[in-house]
């Protein structure tokens, strides 16, 4: 058995077609068919059940491929590994916050890799709707900050250490607060006034759902730098993470209304996260290091 063909097994689990594992590695549909049938043959029992439309792994298939997986994460493994031993230190390092989260709280082991690991080049980068954790899962950064779920883990295999709570605040400008008469102390008064909040947070959050706001004036807006943004401009009062708005709370720039029981069920926490499947080099490890309890 080749690592090619456990490859295309996996690749066809996932994508459900014999086009769609061929597109996924960029092979013909003619070659992956083939490489199939071969491993069947190999394992000696059928993997597949083609008395439908579509091929169909059979309870044994289902069983092989499990392993199959795990023969795969183990090959990448030795890959990363592999090329750690041939260069030390990563070259670059890269690392992703979501923009909910400040980026700030990686900067002292950044600081860190910077004193023992010179050659290393740190690439950060910022995203939002949570694309930073699909980048991890993608190999397209090594380290990433960001709200974190147990639920998440059904999209990848990843390790995540706990950097701190994640909190929400609700807010608005005083300039707003004072055209409506003052910092609301009911969610009543709330109606009156038009609000800012995300198309989607993305983390498992329903605004809506949560609140069960009557339809008020909103705005809504495809991430929370720009609510941020809208939200100092006087154009209206938001929810949005303490991390995007602490400068401009101490400032004076925004103030926080605070109504009993308004905004008390989001209990999630910021993690730090990267891949289980691939080996990390030793200024990842400097930066994992960092946040170890």
């Amino acid at each position: 058995m080749k690592i090619q063909q456990l490859q295309m097994l996996d690749a066809l689990a996932d994508t459900g077609s014999l086009q769609g594992a061929a597109d996924q590695l960029h092979r013909t549909q003619a070659a992956v068919s083939m490489a199939l049938k071969k491993l069947e043959e190999q394992a000696g029992f059928p993997l597949f059940d083609r008395t439908g439309y579509r091929l169909v792994l059979t309870p044994r298939g289902e069983q092989f491929l499990r392993q199959a997986r795990e023969v795969l994460r183990q090959q990448q493994r030795l890959q990363s590994l592999t090329q750690q031993l041939q260069t030390g230190a990563e070259p670059q390092l890269r690392v992703s916050y979501d923009h909910t989260c400040s980026p700030s709280l990686l900067f002292n082991a950044m600081r860190q890799v910077q004193e023992c690991f010179p050659a290393t080049e740190l690439l950060l980068s910022g995203e939002s709707q949570l694309k930073s954790l699909r980048a991890i899962r993608e190999g397209e950064a090594d380290l990433a900050l960001c709200p974190w779920l147990p639920v998440f883990r059904q999209h990848g295999d990843f390790e995540t250490r706990l950097v701190r709570p994640f909190e929400l605040f609700v807010v608005m400008s005083p300039r707003l607060a004072e055209r409506f008469g003052g910092v609301p102390t009911h969610r009543s008064e709330l109606l009156e006034m038009p609000m800012l909040m995300p198309q989607d947070q993305d983390v498992g959050i329903n605004m809506d759902r949560m609140m069960r706001m009557p339809g008020q004036q909103r705005i809504r807006v495809n991430d929370s730098i720009a609510q941020r943004e809208l939200l100092l401009a006087d154009m209206g009062w938001g929810i949005i993470p303490s991390d995007l708005v602490g400068d401009a709370l101490a400032r004076g720039d925004l103030v926080r209304i605070e109504i009993p029981g308004f905004i008390n069920q989001v209990h999630l926490e910021i993690h730090l996260v990267r891949s289980a499947e691939r080996i990390a080099g030793p200024a990842a490890n400097l930066i994992w290091r960092t946040f170890d309890g």
